[in-house]
């Protein structure tokens, strides 16, 4: 009695391009997510809401000194007007969110689950990590640059003639300029202090930005500090926009 010959074998499967690119696309929209829920914590923590805050008074008190000189000077130039409050929102806005970037957010996230749920969702550490960076970036860039277009705007709706409203709009574009590369650094310095010191994050934060700004204006020449190199690039950005007036 013969025995039936065995099916041939089958080669396992393997893996079609198209699933590989699902699974790319996966983690791809789990990143985006990841950094979306970055801001919003960052935006939900103390600093973020002190930040938030702050930007709202700076834009409505500058708007209200636009439409007084507006009423007082009828056509005028508003460069002073939006280079100070360029000034204000790094400092006073950005800052506080800043601050709260580098308050050893891994830390907080480890303890609130949002590690755990990033790597059931392909997420490694470095990547999320990564997340958490281009998070503090883009909240700290968001309440200099979205301000400084609100009140570019208005100036160039107050402006009274069609070539300074123009000029006030160019302007302002190179101020948003000037709010996107405060925010790369800042908030990239701020999140690395946070992931490097841990709890003392932000006394390193600090360190890095106030040592360095003290000691060069004692050498005479600021721009070799994180304050003086950003107030180097507000002159460059505003001088870019060309003259108003």
């Amino acid at each position: 009695m013969t025995r039936p010959h065995d099916p041939e074998p089958r080669d396992a499967p393997s893996r079609r391009p198209d699933d590989l690119g699902r699974r790319r696309a996966a983690v791809r929209k789990a990143l985006r997510a990841a950094v979306a829920l970055g801001c919003a914590r960052l935006r939900g923590a103390r600093g973020g809401r002190l930040g938030l805050a702050m930007a709202a008074l700076i834009s409505l008190g500058y708007g209200a000194m636009a439409l007084v000189l507006r009423l007082d000077d009828g056509t005028t130039s508003m460069e002073g007007l939006l280079g100070s409050a360029a000034r204000g929102l790094a400092w006073v806005a950005a800052g506080p969110i800043a601050l709260a970037a580098a308050n050893d957010r891994p830390t907080a996230d480890r303890r609130d689950g949002i590690e755990a749920l990033a790597a059931a969702r392909g997420i490694s550490r470095a990547s999320l990590h990564g997340a958490r960076s281009l998070a503090a970036m883009l909240e700290v860039g968001r309440v200099i640059w979205l301000p400084l277009a609100a009140l570019s705007v208005l100036a160039a709706l107050l402006s009274g003639s069609a070539q300074l409203a123009l000029q006030h709009l160019a302007f302002g574009a190179a101020l948003a300029l000037f709010g996107v590369v405060s925010g790369v650094t800042l908030g990239g310095i701020a999140a690395a202090s946070g992931r490097v010191a841990g709890p003392r994050g932000r006394a390193l934060f600090l360190s890095l930005i106030l040592v360095p700004w003290a000691l060069a204006d004692l050498a005479g020449d600021s721009r070799w500090s994180v304050p003086g190199a950003l107030g180097a690039f507000l002159t460059f950005a505003a001088r870019s926009g060309g003259p108003v007036g």
